[in-house]
Parts: structure tokens; C-alpha cells; sequence
């Protein structure tokens, strides 16, 4: 696979969840704050452990702030923004509860 995709293998390990942790794939997550900063999806979010931003102690969130549409699978996040309302994923860190 790794040949077949260019990527290294050490580089294919690395994203995947550490040993022994567990992913929750629904509903999809997210920080805003994070996604400001850096605009893609992180897959520690979908840790089953994970409710909270380890760097901005945020709860994740699960849908947009001001609709309330649940968000869709990051391959669809193309803007960065709610389909539904269009707000900025971004935007959507004034938000959020401290956790």
C-alpha cells in the first residue's frame, strides 16, 4: 500500500490511533479553535476517549453552533464551513464551552 500510494510506512503508522485506542466514527468532531489555527481535520478527535481539546480545553464539537446540522465526513469539508448555515468551522470556537 505504501508503494502504491507514496507514503511511507513509518509515515502510515503514524496515523494511525496509538495501540490500544479505541475511534468513534459518528457523530464527526471537531475544535474550532484548532480548525482556525490549522484547517483540516485531526483523527484524535474521533478518539472514543476523546471529549475535549487537549491544547485549547474546548469540548469537541458535534454540530454547528448556530443550526445545529451535525457536521458531514471531513472529505466533504471543502470550505471549512457548516453546509447548511455556512458559518466557518472557525467562527464556531466563540462557542465553545470550556471543558
Amino acid at each position: 500500500m505504501s508503494q502504491l500510494i507514496g507514503v511511507q510506512v513509518e509515515r502510515l503508522y503514524e496515523m494511525l490511533p496509538p495501540k490500544g485506542m479505541t475511534m468513534k466514527p459518528r457523530p464527526i468532531r471537531l475544535c474550532g479553535a484548532c480548525y482556525a489555527e490549522a484547517p483540516c481535520h485531526r483523527i484524535e478527535w474521533q478518539f472514543k476517549e476523546k471529549m475535549k481539546c487537549d491544547r485549547h480545553q474546548f469540548g469537541l464539537l458535534t454540530k454547528c453552533t448556530n443550526c445545529e446540522t451535525p457536521f458531514s465526513i471531513p472529505s466533504d469539508w471543502v470550505k471549512g464551513e457548516c453546509p447548511h448555515c455556512s458559518l466557518p468551522f472557525a467562527k464556531m470556537a466563540k462557542r465553545q464551552k470550556i471543558y
